[in-house]
């Protein structure tokens, strides 16, 4: 060990010396710092409350949505291991726990022996000091063994630490669970009504591209058109009946993966007609302050509850490398005969103390590496922490750009949609009266379909952002007050419950 290192523990012996019982060795956990700004990015104003504090059925107002999400949070089999990793957190904590206290056990051994001497075919009978013959007898004993390492240096008390760490990181990784399948689930919905708004938008502008190549027909039979004119809009046509078969595959491979956030069989899925006519989500919505997000995101208490198990494996190692002191007792009665097994001239007891080292040398200087390697363990999982802190602070400031963004993207396409819609009226207005071209009705209706597209497509992303933000601000996993039944084992047993 370095200089450093054997001060410290010079100074933890003498420190366990005086108070055995509170003292554990290693560096007690404090929260890693981390990088922090006072308010997010572009934040206008900086508020206390967040929009995540609402629970998600406050949020998306969708009866539709919300059915999706109950089911969802009852049958999702992400969230059904989740939650059963939670027990398995649950059960290594109690035995770490179990492991400070004694260990006792008990036995009885009825036993039949014969003792069997080469020398009593030989040697004359009575002849002291050789058996005269084969000898049997029984023997019952019946006694109890107890057993306790005294964790004089913090070893057992550090691991029960990092697995009640573990305990408490399996519950926010369940929570996270919960909150991605929200947010999965919001995003999928939105995408899909998006979806469907494309293909109600193609349907449409398949109909009207009916309408010009029957006018089209009508004056190539009169004489007044020709070939060229109905054939380009026969492909104008053509380009928009190409695009429905293409959201349909789309819209059933959105029903499939919502399907299997919902844990069930591929199916259509429920949606309320007309969703994306709403108003458009706010702006402005309240984000909190940066800091709640270290109390909020199951992903970031996830990650320090990794810390604080490293932190304590860490002290657990660095005890390993001391002597352990083990109590051993014993007692019971033991007799060769049943009749006498009870009496006090049958009983046996025996104590003792025993000081095992491992010496930190050859073979004992694994303790050391070990107790080295859990320190670089413990830099790398701190590390980490803060790369989730990063992150959550990204994953909020991406979605609030998304989000005004997106509103501004939507005016202009409304804007541009009106435009190219008086356009084609105009256009096929003058080509029936003579003026204009049907070049000039054929590109407007090519520059409409397009931007009718990417508008439907942009109000979908709009909400499609509403329900990132609450993601990334760690919104989500709140269960209603009848929870369901995979998302409602988060509030089970406590640790302490057998």
């Amino acid at each position: 060990m370095s200089a450093r290192a054997a001060a410290w523990a010079v100074v933890a012996v003498v420190g366990c010396s005086v108070a055995p019982a509170g003292c554990a060795l290693g560096p007690d956990y404090k929260r890693p710092s981390v990088p922090m700004t006072a308010a997010f990015r572009d934040q206008a104003l900086q508020q206390a409350s967040s929009f995540a504090d609402l629970p998600w059925w406050e949020v998306f107002r969708d009866p539709a949505l919300a059915a999706l999400l109950r089911e969802a949070l009852a049958n999702n089999l992400d969230l059904v291991d989740a939650t059963e990793r939670i027990e398995v957190a649950r059960q290594n904590a109690r035995i770490r726990t179990d492991q400070l206290l004694p260990s006792l056990s008990v036995s009885a051994a009825p036993s039949y022996q014969q003792i069997f001497s080469p020398f009593s075919a030989l040697a004359p009978a009575g002849i002291p000091g050789i058996p005269s013959g084969n000898t049997r007898y029984a023997t019952y004993i019946l006694g109890g063994q107890l057993s306790w390492e005294i964790d004089l240096w913090g070893r057992l008390r550090r691991l029960r630490q990092a697995a009640l760490a573990d305990f408490l990181g399996a519950q926010e990784n369940a929570r996270g669970v919960i909150v991605s399948i929200v947010g999965e689930v919001a995003q999928g919905y939105f995408n899909l009504v998006a979806l469907d708004l494309q293909l109600d938008t193609a349907r449409r502008t398949a109909e009207s591209r009916r309408e010009t190549l029957a006018l089209f027909a009508e004056r190539e039979r009169g004489g007044v058109g020709d070939r060229l004119q109905t054939a380009s809009e026969e492909a104008n046509l053509a380009d928009a009946l190409a695009t429905v078969p293409s959201l349909q595959r789309q819209i059933v491979q959105q029903e499939n993966q919502l399907a299997l956030l919902a844990g069930r069989p591929p199916g259509p899925i429920a949606r309320t007609t007309n969703f994306l006519s709403r108003s458009p989500p706010p702006v402005d919505l309240p984000l909190g302050v940066p800091s709640a997000l270290l109390e909020r995101r199951p992903d970031v208490r996830l990650a320090e509850a990794r810390v604080v198990s490293a932190n304590a494996l860490v002290g657990a190692a660095f005890a390993a490398i001391f002597p352990t002191l083990t109590f051993n007792g014993s007692g019971g009665v033991e007799s060769t005969s049943l009749a006498t097994l009870f009496t006090t001239g049958a009983l046996t007891f025996g104590v003792s103390l025993v000081v095992g080292w491992l010496l930190p040398l050859l073979n004992g200087a694994q303790t050391v590496h070990a107790w080295r390697g859990q320190k670089a363990n413990w830099r790398a999982v701190v590390a980490e922490y803060r790369r989730v802190v990063l992150g959550a602070l990204v994953d909020v400031a991406d979605a609030t750009a998304a989000m005004r963004t997106l509103r501004e993207q939507r005016a202009e396409l409304e804007n541009a949609v009106r435009a190219r819609i008086e356009t084609v009226r105009l256009a096929t207005d003058r080509y029936r009266a003579g003026v204009s071209s049907y070049l000039d009705v054929v590109q407007a209706e090519q520059n409409l379909f397009p931007t009718q597209l990417q508008l439907a497509q942009t109000i979908g992303a709009q909400f499609v952002a509403t329900a990132q933000l609450y993601r990334a601000l760690g919104g989500g996993w709140i269960v209603p007050s009848q929870p369901t039944p995979a998302a409602g084992r988060l509030a089970g047993p406590s640790l302490g419950a057998r």
